[in-house]
């Protein structure tokens, strides 16, 4: 609209100027039309030299509080830009339509800006951001030149807030169907900086883990497991098999997944979260015991597909353990333990007892 206002004036200008031939006005009408030349040529000169990016991300993002996302707009000229538009797409990698954001910001000459954009995500889950074109303007306003991007983009993690549930902890034991090899220690752990458990590297093991020694003399990776005397070690499977996957069935498993996992570990509790992943075509598992381990979880728990079949999910012995299935049923070694509801999970999480010795 600027734009055809601005040429509107410019021809009315020209019309008086040569009806009524005052130098004046003449004048007037060509420097306005030499500051619209000029204009034009800045912002297709200035269209190659302006490139926003989106840097990996340092802030943590939470469900349903707001954020700001930081993009950085770099100037490979020595001509600061007043005004440069960004369009960005962000989508739930479960969805196939997202929402698209403008975002108005500067550019500094010869250097990098820092651009920063608010927005509030109402699901956990991983949200794939990406350019999909930049608007450069003149110092008016008037003219813009448009740049579009076709980069993958980057992915962010928006995280649950887990809610610290009320479990009464059954009789002391190992709630898991794989044997754990112990190791040739023959003192009791006091701490977690002894190692007690050692067994054979998984899927999703962290690396850092790994018992060098170990692996190197039996040729196989063995991953090291802290633990306690009185330490307990479950099994947590979540159960998608046969369910049409959505981002708001991935929001409730992920929350109750994690405020599972988060109050079961106040107890010194070891837990081996599992899920049939179909990128490997297997089921993938992370052992956690601690809210940094839950951490390190989560964005691996994002990346899998979650989609399976029953025949694909019956590979892994649920019935010891827990279970968690796509209708939000909890169960602990075949028994129910609570169904929650989508709409009131808040509340059923922190408003319940949860009595796992029945």
């Amino acid at each position: 609209m600027k734009k055809i206002i601005a040429l509107i004036l410019l021809l009315v200008l020209w019309y008086f100027a040569g009806m009524h031939q005052q130098s004046a006005v003449m004048t007037v009408a060509v420097c306005a039309l030499v500051v619209t030349v000029c204009n034009i040529i800045f912002v297709a000169v200035m269209k190659p030299k302006i490139t926003p990016r989106i840097p990996p991300q340092e802030n943590r993002f939470y469900k349903d509080t707001e954020s700001t996302f930081r993009i950085v707009v770099n100037n490979k000229s020595r001509i600061p830009i007043n005004r440069v538009c960004l369009r960005i797409s962000m989508r739930y990698v479960t969805e196939k339509k997202g929402i698209s954001k403008k975002l108005n910001a500067a550019a500094a000459a010869h250097d990098d800006t820092d651009a920063e954009l608010y927005f509030r995500a109402p699901y956990c889950g991983m949200i794939n951001a990406k350019l999909l074109r930049a608007e450069i303007y003149d110092y008016f306003s008037f003219f813009s030149a448009k740049r579009k991007f076709s980069d993958e983009g980057q992915n962010i993690y928006i995280y649950p807030k887990p809610v610290e549930m009320r479990i009464i902890m059954p009789p002391f034991g190992s709630y898991t169907a794989n044997a754990i090899v112990e190791s040739s220690s023959n003192h009791s752990g006091d701490d977690h900086s002894e190692i007690r458990l050692v067994r054979e590297y998984r899927d999703g093991d962290l690396i850092r883990h790994m018992h060098r020694n170990y692996s190197a003399k039996t040729e196989k990776i063995w991953i090291k497991e802290y633990n306690k005397e009185n330490d307990y070690i479950f099994d947590l499977f979540i159960d998608t098999s046969d369910t049409e996957i959505n981002t708001e069935l991935l929001d409730a498993l992920y929350e109750i997944v994690c405020s599972i996992t988060s109050s079961l570990v106040k107890f010194e509790v070891i837990v081996r979260v599992q899920w049939y992943d179909r990128n490997i075509k297997g089921m993938n598992m992370v052992s956690v015991w601690n809210e940094s381990s839950i951490d390190e979880m989560i964005p691996l728990l994002y990346r899998s597909d979650l989609r399976c079949t029953s025949d694909e999910f019956s590979a892994a012995d649920s019935s010891v353990g827990m279970l968690i299935n796509s209708k939000l049923e909890w169960f602990f070694l075949g028994q129910h333990v609570f169904s929650f509801t989508y709409g009131n999970l808040q509340k059923e999480l922190c408003g319940n007892v949860f009595d796992l010795r029945r």
